[in-house]
């Protein structure tokens, strides 16, 4: 080659290679910005309810990343672990799922996603249990609001409750309680979510935690029954005398409740702790239909033991 050939070759080199440079680095930073998918073979972590186990040790998956070239090598590092969480009430022993994008923990402020799992469907085996339906039983003290009176009996939704666990757990379990709930101040209708109390279960999981308990108050009516007779609640009263023989008895309940309400739905009872040698004060109880509270006035009587007519 002659001279000036290479001459013209060398010719402001440090422009020529400035601008070499500068087109390299734009490419980098074209390609940087590119949407490219990278496969990463990651552990299945399978977290099991209480008192379950895994018949089989999980495998591996292959979860597909999607994102620039920058944000994937910046997740070189990335925790390479799906998490699943069977479910507590699942009763059968063969899990089959579909892997959720949700699984694998993709770093806060990345713009990496998750574009598929290979392959998406897993299968989990468990150890067998039993599945059991039981009554729920409702541990709530209803307090109505003044002038008010709770109309029948609390309502429970659901009424039933789904068990899962072993089979001579489940024997032991006849009925699950709700937790120890006050109402106060009820007035109307009404509706509460209860938590179940689930202490006593141990290992066995339940489908639910709370139910709705309902019902409804009603304006409270007063009505009073006079001269209701005294009455023993081991049989007629022989040889005592009773002052006053008869009492009243205040019976209050909603208007239903008392509408059909006689003096035979009524009874007045005194109760004796033992013999009488002389006389005692007794109090006395009033048993009533349900949904009607009574009570007697006066609520205590004497009683007099009768003298023989000898001596």
């Amino acid at each position: 080659m002659s001279p000036e050939p290479r001459r013209g070759f060398f010719r402001n080199w440090p422009l020529k290679l400035a601008a070499l440079l500068l087109s390299g680095l734009l490419y980098l930073a074209v390609a940087a910005q590119r949407q490219v998918t990278q496969e990463v073979v990651m552990r299945l972590d399978v977290r099991v309810p209480p008192g379950r186990m895994l018949l089989s040790p999980p495998g591996t998956d292959t979860v597909v990343l999607r994102g620039k070239i920058a944000e994937l090598l910046r997740l070189r590092s990335i925790h390479r672990v799906i998490e699943l969480a069977v479910p507590e009430t699942l009763s059968t022993a063969l899990w089959i799922t579909t892997l959720p994008t949700s699984s694998v923990k993709i770093p806060e402020g990345s713009n990496v996603e998750v574009a598929e799992f290979r392959p998406r469907e897993v299968v989990i085996q468990l150890d067998s249990v039993g599945s059991k339906e039981v009554p729920v039983a409702a541990r709530v003290t209803v307090t109505a609001d003044s002038g008010q009176a709770l109309d029948g009996g609390l309502q429970i939704t659901p009424n039933v409750v789904r068990l899962v666990g072993p089979d001579r757990l489940l024997a032991t379990i006849e009925a699950v309680a709700t937790e120890p709930t006050t109402l106060n101040a009820v007035r109307g209708q009404f509706s509460r979510l209860v938590p179940l109390d689930t202490s006593a279960l141990g290992v066995i999981r339940i489908a639910r935690k709370q139910v709705l308990i309902s019902g409804n108050t009603t304006p409270v009516f007063e009505r009073a029954f006079n001269l209701m007779p005294i009455e023993s609640g081991a049989g007629p009263l022989t040889g005592y005398e009773l002052r006053p023989a008869h009492v009243t008895v205040l019976v209050r309940g909603s208007d239903a409740a008392l509408q059909g309400l006689s003096k035979d739905s009524i009874r007045v009872i005194v109760h004796l702790g033992g013999p009488v040698n002389d006389s005692a004060t007794v109090r006395l109880t009033v048993l009533a239909p349900k949904g009607v509270t009574a009570r007697a006035a006066p609520d205590s009587v004497l009683i007099v033991r009768r003298r023989s007519g000898r001596g």
